[in-house]
């Protein structure tokens, strides 16, 4: 078996030797070995409660046991599947994703489903059906925000992602969290669509308040612009709904889901849209395909993971466990002058430090006590906090009694040595979270 070391050593000859130090520096030189349910395990035995889980890919912890079985079950009489033919499984996958949206009490419903390879590209193909259903080319998107590193997606996110590369798509322009609530003093004549996660991720999981979401519903739908949501995160049960939008009681117009969507098996996101927007394949309905997109074995592993997004049960223990975190973190928040409080929608959290130096030190204690978790790349003042949607309220306790050592062992770095923080944006979001 390969050593810890050499692995390292492999790294950084042959992947990335300038990700190093800085994992080094803050403690976050992790080798990945055995994992299971709300755990991982480094190639030296070391335990640690993932909170990263991905981003949201490890919703069902890692290697469910329903995922493996299903995607097993299908390895044995299925593969990849040919995206020129007609599928059993990507057929029925799709309906299920239509239903699981729901209708709004006004009778709004989803209609149709792309199917790709990961986020980035889902998000890729809602750009553009948006732009090729409504003959317009201008995105409206969050300042900070992000969408993936592909492509259109990438154009989507913040400007860092884009300049590294010195390519920037055109026909997006960026709104600040702060005028969503006005949002519609930035529309033109060429404006097709405004994009949102709807809980930014990466912005600090700032909650947008419920009025200003059905605020931009309300003046997107008056104005004929669309709406897309990127529920790449916030999707398949992680908010205590289905979907993210639900809580807000709106339909948007697109949405893509991706990471969590995988069950942590196997790649696969996908992008629903309304059913009119179809009239963009009469001409040629070739003119959209993706080769990895849907795979049949993907869609096995989908299948479990709606199934559990969707079920009564399991979203009500994923609120159980959300009424936990929310008290205990507000307990601490009182009891503590380094924590100022929790961005939380269901089990999509943020646990918010009273300045980037905290937060950053509070990140690199949590690692060395066996809680794995990362700050928010364009919010430094909070440490995304995303346990496994399958954990045991007595996990959970066992986990909060980590933060609290971690919180109180953390002191504030001095950032200045670090080139990436001395170079990087930092906290964009200085202000207290708004419920829905």
């Amino acid at each position: 078996m390969t050593s810890r070391d050499e692995t390292i050593q492999l790294h950084e000859t042959y992947l990335s030797k300038h990700k190093l130090p800085l994992f080094r520096q803050f403690g976050w030189e992790v080798v990945e070995g055995r994992r299971e349910g709300v755990f991982f395990w480094d190639l030296d035995g070391k335990r640690y409660f993932d909170c990263h889980v991905c981003g949201g890919v490890y919703n069902l912890g890692h290697r469910n046991p329903k995922v493996i079985k299903a995607v097993s079950d299908a390895l044995g009489h299925l593969d990849l599947g040919n995206h020129h033919l007609v599928s059993t499984e990507r057929s029925a996958l799709a309906r299920k994703l239509v239903e699981s949206a729901g209708e709004t009490s006004s009778g709004e419903r989803m209609g149709r489903v792309v199917f790709s390879s990961g986020g980035g590209e889902a998000m890729d193909f809602a750009f553009k059906m948006a732009k090729g259903y409504t003959g317009k080319s201008k995105i409206l998107c969050l300042e900070g925000g992000y969408h993936g590193h592909t492509g259109l997606s990438m154009g989507a996110g913040d400007e860092k992602y884009t300049e590294a590369w010195n390519y920037k798509p055109e026909g997006f322009a960026k709104v600040s969290l702060e005028d969503l609530d006005q949002i519609e003093k930035f529309f033109d004549e060429d404006t097709a669509a405004v994009s949102l996660e709807t809980i930014p991720a990466t912005l600090g999981m700032n909650v947008i308040p419920r009025s200003t979401m059905q605020h931009i519903r309300k003046v997107t739908r008056e104005h004929g612009i669309l709406l897309i949501l990127d529920e790449i995160q916030t999707g398949c049960g992680r908010s205590g709904r289905t979907w993210a939008f639900q809580h807000y009681d709106i339909m948007p117009d697109i949405f893509a889901t991706g990471k969590g969507f995988s069950g942590g098996i196997y790649p696969i996101a996908a992008t629903v849209y309304r059913d009119e927007m179809e009239r963009v394949y009469e001409e040629n309905p070739m003119i959209h395909f993706s080769t990895f997109g849907g795979s049949e074995i993907g869609c096995a592993a989908a299948d479990v993971v709606i199934e559990h997004a969707t079920d009564p049960d399991f979203l009500a223990h994923v609120n159980a466990l959300s009424d936990y975190f929310r008290t205990a973190i507000k307990d601490l928040a009182e009891r503590s002058n380094k924590v100022s409080g929790l961005r939380q929608v269901g089990m999509f959290q943020a646990i918010e430090f009273v300045d980037v130096a905290t937060c950053i030190s509070a990140v690199a204690r949590l690692n060395t006590n066996g809680v794995f978790c990362v700050f928010s790349n364009n919010d430094r003042v909070c440490a995304q906090f995303m346990p496994p949607l399958i954990m045991t309220l007595d996990e959970a306790e066992e986990l909060m009694g980590l933060v609290r050592q971690s919180v109180e062992e953390a002191e504030a770095q001095d950032l200045s040595s670090s080139s990436f923080f001395s170079t990087q944006t930092e906290a964009r979001v200085l202000r207290a979270n708004r419920a829905l």
